[in-house]
């Protein structure tokens, strides 16, 4: 389940402008399926399109008024719905998933 001290973040337009940039200079393409189509484990065919803009080192109440965290293209990653999806199930459980347009699913 999402964080409370998180919502406001990602419903803050200057998020929104970050995260539709951000989505538009990574050409719309999830970064984990390229870097696995150039290291040869995964095909042309299955390089799925990025789905969410994914902060690298993770947001916490100290660091999310840190600008080059929060907003700073070296800490955002475009991910597919997969991707991003395994990643925080192998962190903590499955708590939460994404629909097809990026916006989070809460399981019960």
């Amino acid at each position: 389940m999402a964080k409370e001290w998180t919502k406001g973040f990602y419903q803050s337009k200057a998020w929104r402008l970050t995260r539709d940039g951000y989505y538009s200079f990574m050409c719309g393409k999830c970064e984990r399926c390229e870097k696995e189509l150039e290291q040869g484990t995964r095909m042309l065919s299955d390089v799925k399109p990025g789905k969410i803009v994914h902060h690298i080192i993770e947001l916490t109440p100290d660091n999310i008024n840190d600008p080059s965290v929060a907003y700073g293209y070296d800490n955002l990653e475009l991910v597919c719905t997969d991707h991003h999806n395994k990643e925080h199930k192998a962190k903590a459980g499955q708590r939460y998933g994404f629909d097809k347009n990026g916006n989070i699913i809460f399981y019960k």
